[in-house]
C-alpha cells in the first residue's frame, strides 16, 4: 500500500501538521501521538522522496551511505537484498533524526575518488560505509581522516589510527551459534554448510560458529560438507548441484545468507529432493526467506541504523567498536514481530 503524509494523518487521526512535527523530530507533539505516527510510518515501510535538490540544499544535513560491490553492473544478477534493507533502515532512522541520506554504489578505483570528493566539497556530512573486505586501501584512508564515518561488517578491533570511527557489527558468530544449537539438538551430526566471504568479518564469524559447534559436540570436520562462496545465489546454486553430484550424505543445511540459501533450495527443487523436513537454515532475514517455509537469522537492522545515525548526528567523536544482537526467525509469526 502506497502511502504519503496525509494518509499517515488519516490512519492516525491526527492533523498533518501533527504528522509534519513529528516527522521533522519537533517537541510539541503528545508522546501518544508520536508514538501511533513512529508506528504507523515502521507498518507502512514509509520512506521519505528525496531529491536531489533537498540534498545539495542541506550539506551540513546529508549522510552518504556507501556499498562496495565491484560486480555491479547493468547486467549483474548479485542479490542486494541485504543492502536495500539496511539502506531503508537507515534513511528512515536518518529522516525522524531531521537528516537526509546519498546512497552510492563503489566498484573501482574511480568510484572511491567521487565519493571522496563528496566529503571534501562538503556535499555530505558523514559517511557510512557497508560491503568492503578486509584492510580495503580506501576505506582505511577515510578511518583515518578526520571525516566522521562508521563502518559496517569490517573489523572487530579497533586500529590505532582510527580518528572519528565507529565500527558496527552483527554478532554474527553469536547467531551462527544459535543456529548450530538449533539444528545439532535435534540429533543432526552431517550439517552441509555454505561459507560466505571470508574477505568480510561476517564471513570468518558465521564459519567459525559452525566449527566451534561441532567441536563442542564432539563431531568430526567434515571438510565435504563446508562450501565455500562468495555471498552469491549463484555460486551456492551451483556447489548444491555438486553436492547431489556427488552423493554426499548430509542432514541439514546451514547456510551463511538467505541469498545463497535461496540458490541451494533451487537446486534441491530442480532434482526433486523433499527438504521440508530437513532442519535448513539461513542468515540475515530477507523478505522471502521465512514465506518460503524456511528460517533464518535476524540481524536486527534496525538496531544498526540507530547506532550508526546516532554516532554521526552525536558530538562523540571518540572511535569505538559495537555490536548488535541478532535474534533466530522460525516461523512467520515471529518474522512479523520483528
Amino acid at each position: 500500500m502506497k502511502i504519503d503524509s496525509i494518509k499517515i494523518a488519516e490512519l492516525a487521526g491526527v492533523s498533518r501538521s501533527t504528522v509534519s512535527r513529528v516527522l521533522n523530530n519537533h517537541p510539541n507533539v503528545s508522546e501518544k501521538n508520536r508514538k501511533k505516527i513512529l508506528n504507523i510510518i515502521d507498518e507502512y515501510n514509509y520512506i521519505p522522496n528525496l531529491n536531489a535538490q533537498t540534498l545539495a540544499g542541506k550539506k551540513n544535513k546529508v549522510i552518504g551511505v556507501f556499498i562496495y560491490e565491484p560486480n555491479m553492473n547493468a547486467q549483474s544478477t548479485t542479490d542486494t537484498a541485504y543492502f536495500m534493507n539496511f539502506t531503508d533502515t537507515v534513511v528512515k532512522e536518518a529522516f525522524l533524526n531531521n537528516h537526509q541520506i546519498l546512497v552510492d554504489y563503489l566498484k573501482d578505483s574511480n568510484d572511491e575518488k567521487r565519493i571522496e570528493s563528496f566529503f571534501k566539497n562538503g556535499n555530505i556530512s558523514s559517511g557510512i560505509f557497508i560491503g568492503f573486505l578486509r584492510e580495503n586501501l580506501f576505506l582505511e584512508k577515510m578511518i583515518e581522516s578526520d571525516y566522521k564515518v562508521v563502518v559496517v561488517d569490517y573489523a572487530s578491533q579497533l586500529k590505532d589510527n582510527a580518528k572519528k570511527t565507529l565500527y558496527i557489527n552483527t554478532d554474527d558468530y553469536g547467531g551462527g551459534t544459535s543456529v548450530m544449537e538449533e539444528i545439532l539438538k535435534k540429533n543432526n551430526k552431517k550439517v552441509l554448510f555454505f561459507s560466505g566471504d571470508k574477505k568480510k568479518l561476517s564471513g570468518l564469524e558465521r564459519e567459525r560458529a559452525y566449527v566451534e559447534a561441532l567441536k563442542n559436540k564432539n563431531i568430526v570436520i567434515n571438510k565435504t560438507l563446508m562450501m565455500e562462496s562468495d555471498y552469491s545465489r549463484e555460486k551456492a546454486y551451483e556447489n548444491m548441484k555438486k553436492i547431489l553430484d556427488s552423493n554426499i550424505k548430509f542432514d541439514s543445511i546451514f547456510s551463511s545468507c538467505d541469498n545463497m540459501l535461496f540458490g541451494v533450495i533451487e537446486a534441491l527443487k530442480e532434482r526433486s529432493i523433499d527438504y521440508k523436513n530437513m532442519e535448513i537454515w539461513g542468515f540475515d532475514n530477507l523478505k522471502y526467506t521465512v514465506p518460503m517455509g524456511l528460517k533464518t537469522v535476524s540481524p536486527m537492522l534496525k538496531d544498526t541504523a540507530k547506532k550508526s545515525i546516532k554516532f554521526l548526528i552525536s558530538d562523540i567523536t571518540e572511535s569505538k567498536v559495537e555490536y548488535t544482537k541478532t535474534k533466530l526467525i522460525k516461523n512467520i509469526n515471529e518474522y512479523f514481530e520483528n
